[in-house]
C-alpha cells in the first residue's frame, strides 16, 4: 500500500476514480481523462474488487502512463474508495469522476483555470445525461436555486444562506474541489452510507466553502441505462435517504452551520422527501411516509418553521399531512376528498394537534374547528 502523500507542486489535479465492475465503459472514461488538455494530472483509480476486466483495463493503461496509479479494495462500496483516494491524492485540486461517464477534453482545464482565477474552494460544472438505452441526450433540470451562480459571479453561503444547498445538484463528479479545502475541514464520505453519499459530501463541503463558482459549460455526459434502472434503484435504496439527511444535519450542527442555514436545510430535506415519495410505488410510499410520520419529520424540525419559511405550498402540505396522519389514514382522507387547508394552516396548532392525536375524538374535534375540512361526497 502507499504512504500519504500530501501534495505535489507538479500535479495541478487529482482524479479519483472508484471503479467496480465498469469494464464495458471504463476504457473510454480512463481514456477521456488521460487524453485532457490539462496534462499535470494524476489518476488514481480505485479497483473497489471488481470480478470482470476492469483491473486488467487499468493496469494496461498504466503500463504506458505513469500518471495511472491504483488502488485496490475489496468491494468496500464507494464511500470508502473515494476516501482512500482523499488520502493519496497528491494534486493541488481533487475532482470525483465516475468510471462510466465520457468527458469533454477540456473538462479539467477549463475547471482548473477557473478555480485557480478566482481562489474558488468548490468549482462546478454544467453537465447532459446520456440516456444509452435511448442512445440520446437530454439536458438535465436545473436545481431550485441554481440562479446563484451567475455568469463569473463568485458565491458561498454567506451570500446565499438560505438557497446555498439547492444551489447544485448532489453528484460529486460535476466538482473541483481545492485538496487543501477538503483536509482543513476534515470533509470525507460517510462509510456507513452506500448509495447518496455523494449528496452527505456536497452538502457538508458546500456548506462550509468560501468560494464556490460554475462554469456554464457541459463538460461531463452522465450515464444512465434506462428508466427502469433508475426506479429499480430507489426501490431497492429509498429507506437510505432520509439516513442522508440526518447525517447532513449532524453535520451542519458539529459545524455550527445548521442555524444559519436551517431555512436552506428545511427546503432541502423537505423538498427531496417530497420528491422521492412521489417517485416510490404504493408499498414504497406507505414504508417511506411511515419512516417519516414515525420518526424523522419531527427530527428534521420540519414543525418548527413558519410556513412562510417553506418555499412551496405542495411540500407544506404534504409534510403536514405526514405529520398528522398515517399512511392509511392520508389515503382515506384523500378517498374522502377530506384535504387540510394548507392556506390557512397554523404551525403552532399543528404541533399541538399531533401532540393530542393519540386521543382521536380530541384530534378529530380539533381538526374540524382548526381546518376547512371538505364534506364527504355522500351522493
Amino acid at each position: 500500500m502507499e504512504n500519504e502523500i500530501i501534495h505535489n507542486p507538479d500535479i495541478k489535479v487529482s482524479v479519483i476514480m472508484p471503479i467496480y465492475n465498469a469494464g464495458e465503459y471504463l476504457h473510454r472514461a480512463i481514456s477521456d481523462v488521460l487524453g485532457q488538455s490539462l496534462r499535470e494530472i494524476e489518476l488514481i483509480c480505485i479497483d473497489d474488487g471488481s470480478t470482470d476486466n476492469s483491473l486488467k483495463i487499468i493496469k494496461e493503461f498504466q503500463e504506458h502512463d505513469e500518471r495511472v496509479r491504483i488502488v485496490t479494495e475489496n468491494n468496500a462500496g464507494p464511500s470508502i474508495a473515494r476516501n482512500k483516494g482523499i488520502v493519496r491524492a497528491r494534486g493541488e485540486y481533487i475532482i470525483f469522476l465516475d468510471a462510466d461517464d465520457f468527458y469533454e477534453p477540456s473538462l479539467l482545464a477549463t475547471l482548473y483555470e477557473t478555480a485557480t482565477r478566482d481562489s474558488l474552494d468548490i468549482a462546478v460544472t454544467r453537465f447532459d445525461i446520456y440516456n444509452e438505452s435511448q442512445d440520446k441526450f437530454i439536458a438535465p433540470t436545473d436545481e431550485p436555486h441554481s440562479h446563484i451562480f451567475a455568469p463569473g459571479i463568485v458565491t458561498s453561503k454567506s451570500q446565499y444562506p438560505d438557497q446555498i444547498l439547492q444551489s447544485t445538484t448532489g453528484y460529486v463528479w460535476n466538482k473541483l474541489f481545492r485538496t487543501s479545502f477538503v483536509r482543513d475541514k476534515e470533509l470525507s464520505f460517510d462509510p456507513d452510507l452506500y448509495v447518496f453519499e455523494d449528496v452527505h459530501f456536497v452538502c457538508s463541503a458546500i456548506s462550509l466553502a468560501e468560494r464556490v463558482a460554475r462554469v456554464d459549460d457541459v463538460l461531463i455526459h452522465h450515464r444512465v441505462y434506462s428508466e427502469q434502472s433508475r426506479a429499480k434503484l430507489f426501490r431497492k435504496y429509498y429507506s437510505q435517504v432520509p439516513v442522508v439527511y440526518r447525517k447532513i444535519k449532524e453535520f451542519l450542527m458539529r459545524h455550527g452551520m445548521y442555524i444559519p442555514l436551517s431555512k436552506a436545510y428545511l427546503n432541502l430535506s423537505a423538498g427531496r422527501c417530497y420528491k422521492i415519495y412521489n417517485l416510490l410505488w404504493s408499498e414504497g410510499k406507505e414504508s417511506f411516509w411511515s419512516m417519516l410520520h414515525t420518526e424523522f419529520a419531527e427530527e428534521f424540525g420540519w414543525f418548527k418553521h413558519e410556513k412562510a419559511d417553506y418555499e412551496s405550498l405542495e411540500v407544506y402540505e404534504f409534510i403536514c399531512n405526514v405529520g398528522l396522519y398515517t399512511h392509511a389514514e392520508y389515503l382515506d382522507r384523500v378517498d374522502k376528498e377530506k384535504t387540510l387547508d394548507v392556506e390557512n394552516m397554523d404551525n403552532e396548532k399543528l404541533v399541538k394537534l399531533m401532540k393530542d392525536k393519540q386521543n382521536s375524538e380530541k384530534f378529530m374535534d380539533a381538526m374540524n374547528k382548526i381546518f376547512k375540512i371538505k364534506p364527504i361526497d355522500e351522493e
